[in-house]
């Protein structure tokens, strides 16, 4: 079998009597060989493995091949990872939340509160609103919907684009309240926190990774439907924020889904998933821009009353 030389040949080293140096170290003296390649490999290039030692470059090209074949899901990253971390991350960062309204109400609430008046002062609370709820049921119900949600589009987006969709979703959410508040009337002034922008963006997200995939969507969208009934039944709910977060999560997966690379028989699947990953990022990068668009419009429109 023909073994990579990686431009290394006997004329390196012209005299058989020689003893052998390392290709990447001519100065030191090696007399043990790659199992692969047959190279010299001096200690700082050797790479012990099962079947041998390898030296450094047959390490990294079997790394590479390994990458290139490794299987990926229906997004190009990833399959196979362990616990959904990013969902029990958002959902102790939610708790956390409601502990430091319970401890510091005024501090908490005051910075990370979202309202419409004050939004473009302070820009964070379009992110910070999603992490702070109005009381321990408010709170139990986003993060029981969250944890049943995450744990499945976590692996099947990957951890990356699951909580880009999320954060965009809150996003969303709060950017429709923004653009819908009447600046003459009391919702101008009225503040909006919680994770359901983010939430029903996940159940938007849901929906359309189920029809592609071929799973079940009758039961997602009987759970949207309830949500929404509940939504504009139920007083002080913000309609707004829920169909905002529903209508950017939808378009961000969707987007994702539509402009993804596709694999074919012998593709990379490595530089598959670079591409990929490249695309989703534009693709939220853009739903960003839109809701700084929407911002922007909306408060020239303010100023010019």
């Amino acid at each position: 079998m023909e073994r990579p030389s990686y431009g290394y040949s006997a004329e390196d080293n012209p005299d058989p009597q020689a003893p052998p140096v390392c290709p990447r170290h001519p100065d030191r003296v090696s007399y043990v060989r790659c199992k692969r390649c047959e190279r010299p490999a001096c200690p700082d290039c050797q790479r012990p493995t099962s079947v041998g030692v390898l030296c450094v470059d047959c390490e990294r090209e079997i790394s590479r091949q390994q990458a290139s074949t490794r299987p990926r899901n229906a997004m190009g990253a990833r399959i196979g990872q362990s616990a959904p971390y990013v969902t029990y991350t958002l959902i102790g960062l939610c708790v956390l939340g409601y502990l430091g309204q319970t401890v510091v109400p005024q501090l908490v609430v005051q910075l990370g509160l979202f309202v419409p008046f004050r939004a473009v002062a302070m820009p964070w609370t379009f992110v910070t609103a999603g992490f702070l709820h109005g009381g321990i049921l408010h709170l139990g119900l986003n993060m029981y919907a969250l944890w049943i949600v995450g744990r499945y589009l976590e692996q099947v987006l990957g951890r990356v684009r699951f909580s880009a969709v999320y954060l965009v979703s809150m996003l969303g959410g709060h950017t429709a309240v923004y653009l819908i508040a009447n600046s003459l009337e009391q919702s101008w002034y009225t503040g909006t926190l919680g994770a359901s922008g983010g939430v029903f963006g996940l159940f938007a997200a849901m929906f359309i990774v189920n029809r592609h995939l071929g799973g079940q969507t009758m039961q997602i969208l009987v759970l949207i439907g309830l949500n929404l009934v509940i939504t504009f039944t139920v007083p002080g709910i913000s309609w707004q924020g829920h169909l905002g977060g529903l209508a950017l999560g939808a378009a961000v997966t969707a987007g994702m889904f539509a402009l993804r690379p596709k694999a074919g028989p012998g593709t990379d699947r490595q530089a598959l998933a670079r591409r990929s990953a490249l695309v989703h990022s534009a693709v939220v990068v853009a739903a960003v821009l839109l809701c700084v668009v929407v911002i922007a419009v909306k408060t020239l429109l303010v100023l010019g009353q």
